[in-house]
């Protein structure tokens, strides 16, 4: 077993993620923007364990001021475990303990916490994370906005000037835990500008495409074959390219009926008709407007979805008074 060490985004590492699917509960899928994607990382150092030259596992950190976050953690399908503790093979405690010393090393290098998200439904991957000392930090969730035909709304536009707004998002999110600006300056932004060109609300999202093989559920993969033909929701999931937004940011000072006005023109303005919002369920915007807005049919079939954040070395406990700061760049 060899291990393999690089700062850079490697082809051999594209390939093995692009070859992994992802899901829980039965849900299957692909990222299909992956490729580009994978190279936005930030500060990546990545560790792959190769047999006979094959890349049979990877872990690859963003490495951040304030912590190391397990940007991708993927193994080939031969050396994945289930979720039965009695199930051991010795070939995966090598695996195991190759990359423990991934861990350790890099932890004496930088005293940082790292950091993990993991689905609430994914019972393999948080034996994982035990296995490999991470321990419950706290938990988000996402929540599903959807509209069959979003509508435009005036004075709401596309900008790529992060210093229209860097003083606003600094002021909503400078205090959040976890909090970095390196993805959300990028752009572009969604923005509503009033009649003096002033900014009222603002929110960065990142555009998704997903290919989806099965969807949750026991008939999941009968699901995904039915959808073309049911009139509604043919045009809400589209299996074999998904199209939906992840917002990074989203404007505190807004109310519950301007933000889903916003939102339908951010779909509108992207073409897409769905938003998967992850966030921290203690965010004072998603507090103010849970409960009075119409998410849409997609909500109403998905519901609330949990995210487990896991962290190992953690030099502080979670605050509800500083509410996590979710990235949806390290979720997709």
């Amino acid at each position: 077993m060899e291990l393999e060490k690089s700062d850079v985004i490697t082809e051999d590492l594209v390939s093995f993620l692009e070859g992994t699917e992802l899901g829980t509960n039965g849900a299957r899928y692909t990222h299909i923007g992956l490729r580009k994607r994978i190279f936005e990382a930030d500060q990546p150092k990545s560790f792959s364990l190769k047999r006979n030259g094959h890349m049979v596992a990877n872990v690859t950190f963003c490495v951040r001021d304030f912590a190391l976050y397990v940007r991708y953690f993927a193994f080939h399908p031969r050396f994945q475990s289930d979720s039965r503790p009695e199930r051991k093979r010795n070939s995966r405690s090598l695996l195991e303990l190759s990359i423990e010393d991934v861990f350790k090393n890099l932890g004496a290098q930088k005293d940082v916490p790292f950091y993990a998200y993991i689905d609430a439904d994914n019972s393999r991957s948080q034996q994982m994370s035990t296995r490999f000392g991470f321990s419950p930090y706290t938990g988000i969730i996402s929540r599903t906005f959807s509209r069959l035909y979003p509508r435009k709304m005036n004075g709401v536009s596309l900008s790529s000037d992060w210093t229209e707004i860097a003083g606003l998002v600094k002021n909503d999110y400078s205090h959040y835990d976890m909090y970095f600006d390196t993805h959300i300056q990028k752009g572009p932004f969604v923005v509503l500008r009033n009649r003096l060109g002033d900014i009222e609300a603002y929110a960065k999202f990142n555009v998704v495409e997903w290919k989806i093989h099965s969807l949750p559920g026991r008939y999941g993969n009968l699901w995904v074959k039915a959808l073309p033909f049911i009139p509604i929701l043919r045009k809400l999931i589209k299996p074999k390219a998904h199209l939906f937004l992840c917002p990074d940011i989203v404007s505190q000072d807004i109310d519950a009926m301007k933000l889903e006005r916003f939102f339908s023109a951010a779909l509108a303005l992207y073409k897409a008709n769905s938003i998967i919002w992850f966030l921290d369920p203690n965010d004072p915007v998603y507090q103010k407007v849970k409960d009075r807005i119409s998410w849409g049919i997609l909500d109403r079939i998905i519901g609330t979805k949990k995210v487990n954040v896991v962290m190992r070395n953690a030099n502080s406990s979670y605050s509800v008074e500083r509410p996590f700061f979710v990235s949806a760049f390290d979720l997709i």
